[in-house]
């Protein structure tokens, strides 16, 4: 009878211990995946000034803008990390500040990242987001840029490894930028077309600091609206919708207003 008592209670401290530690490991990741947003935008900027740091190592026949704010389509404004513009060709740089190990398809909402003991967290995909940059940037130097191809590049700084598959941009590490743009060698313009375009962006950067919290919080809003179940197009009520690549919201009023996204890549896209 002693030895059974002696057994049932050192089984109960085993099942405590197993319980505590899984509530241990579940708070850590909790705390991972609800990173303080000040956090993210701090090591945001600190992986765009290494990204300008080593853009600065490039030659004179290249221009390099940082931290661009332009308006596109349907008075739409697109804040763009970098844009290199040389002979050989355009360079629109989204950076991506983020450790662990990365994992992601061209065509995919959501990309992975993988931290220590198993913690992930999905962001929306850069490769998307810098197809909105390129195509804003296509209205602001209009016919200039028209049948010029532009290059997407999506920069990691600070992470381990990268695993992405795709055509329609190029993914890499900080390491490999400065060689990525350097293999560009073909001449698309000449250095005159190439100052006509720079002084084009120049003329249309958004400096005023006032514009530029408006384009944060028309973000930030937008985030809102959807987190009400209000379509940020039309004020219609938003439906939960199943479709090729799983569950999205959609506007009410399809057809009428094709808006459609989720939760996840709002709260991306304001981070970004």
């Amino acid at each position: 009878m002693e030895y059974i008592l002696l057994g049932s209670i050192i089984l109960l401290l085993f099942i405590l211990s197993k319980s505590k530690s899984a509530k241990k490991k579940k708070r850590k990741h909790r705390e991972v995946l609800s990173q303080p947003e000040e956090k993210i935008q701090q090591k945001g900027r600190i992986g765009e000034k290494i990204v300008q740091d080593i853009l600065s190592r490039l030659g004179n026949e290249y221009i390099g803008f940082h931290d661009i704010m332009i308006q596109g389509n349907n008075d739409n404004t697109a804040q763009i990390d970098h844009i290199v513009f040389s002979p050989y060709g355009i360079f629109v740089i989204e950076t991506k500040a983020y450790n662990g190990y990365i994992k992601g398809y061209e065509d995919a909402k959501n990309w992975v990242q993988f931290l220590k003991k198993q913690q992930r967290y999905e962001f929306y995909n850069p490769i998307k987001q810098n197809e909105q940059h390129i195509k804003a940037l296509r209205t602001v130097l209009n016919d200039s840029a028209s049948l010029l191809p532009i290059v997407s590049i999506i920069v990691f700084v600070g992470t381990k490894n990268i695993e992405v598959e795709a055509t329609k941009a190029i993914v890499i590490r900080e390491s490999e930028l400065l060689t990525v743009i350097r293999n560009y060698v073909n001449e698309k313009l000449t250095m005159q077309q190439t100052y006509e375009m720079t002084d084009m962006l120049q003329k249309m950067n958004i400096i005023s600091e006032t514009m530029r919290e408006q384009h944060i919080k028309d973000i930030q809003k937008r985030g809102e609206q959807v987190e009400k179940g209000i379509c940020p197009s039309c004020g219609e009520a938003l439906v939960e919708r199943t479709g090729q690549y799983g569950v999205f919201l959609g506007c009410s009023g399809y057809p009428r207003c094709r808006f459609k996204t989720n939760l996840k890549q709002e709260r991306e896209v304001a981070r970004s």
